[in-house]
């Protein structure tokens, strides 16, 4: 009986070995397929950082690009912005001026309504005769 038992026992002990030995495997085989996977996440992440970083430069280089071209256009309104100013500001001095002359008034109005495109027409402007009393 006593050998039953021992014989049981090795029997026991040699399935619960193998046992072990094939988690212990399964275990391994698990942990590198688990590395493996993070191995290929790793990569696809940094795969992926490269990628944004490329693609974060260029967007920086047309940011830069569009600050430049920005600031022409700042300095072309500026510009355009004098220069209507300047002419705003000799048409009320013109107006102003027109006004204390009646006569060259009319002639400027009369200026204004004769067809200065037409290579017949006759560009002698007849001017009214001034008011008397003056």
């Amino acid at each position: 009986m006593r050998s039953k038992l021992l014989v049981s026992a090795v029997a026991l002990l040699t399935t619960l070995a193998g046992l072990s030995e094939a988690q212990e495997q399964k275990n391994s085989d698990e942990l590198r397929k688990l590395y493996d996977e993070s191995v290929a996440q790793l990569k696809a992440a940094q795969d992926r950082k490269n990628e944004l970083a490329a693609e974060n430069e260029k967007l920086a280089l047309r940011l830069a690009e569009l600050e430049v071209r920005l600031a022409e256009r700042d300095a072309e309104a500026a510009q355009y912005a004098e220069r209507t100013w300047t002419l705003r500001a000799q048409s009320a001095a013109w107006e102003r001026f027109i006004e204390r002359y009646p006569e060259w008034k009319t002639r400027w109005e009369a200026f204004l309504t004769a067809d200065l495109f037409d290579p017949t027409a006759e560009l002698a402007i007849r001017v009214p005769p001034a008011p008397v009393g003056r």
